[in-house]
């Protein structure tokens, strides 16, 4: 058993797409294919979470604000019981194309386990085989 402290526990942060099945080596996954999804605005389809634009289409769904809310209160009460075992830890979040909503929300969530002394790796999946 490790005794690790949280700022010590190195996450990976990992969007991935379902349609290209899930990612092996997560320790824990989410699903957003439940909020609205950006493909379906021609202004939107053909960027990614990392561009401007879709974020704010992202966070407009209703159910937004309390899925992250909750996520993050989830992840905070977590991270600092798997740090007592664990050095390294991966939260995959996957929506259906892996482009838009899974690719915000890692970027968001790290920008906030960063902030909280937490060493955040960040991988899009889909997005790097481009």
């Amino acid at each position: 058993m490790h005794s690790t402290s949280p700022q010590q526990l190195k996450l990976s942060l990992l969007s991935f797409a379902y349609k290209f099945g899930l990612p092996a080596d997560a320790n824990i996954v989410f699903d957003a294919r439940f909020l609205k999804n950006p493909y379906y605005e021609p202004d939107l389809q053909k960027l990614t979470g990392l561009d401007a634009a879709v974020g704010p289409h992202i966070e407009s769904d209703p159910d937004f604000p309390a899925f992250y809310a909750q996520l993050t209160t989830l992840l905070l009460l977590l991270l600092p019981r798997y740090a007592e075992r664990d050095t390294d830890f991966s939260i995959a979040i996957g929506c259906t194309g892996g482009q838009h909503r899974s690719v915000y929300i890692v970027e968001k969530l790290g920008g906030f386990l960063s902030q909280a002394g937490y060493k955040v790796d960040i991988t899009h999946r889909e997005l790097d085989k481009v």
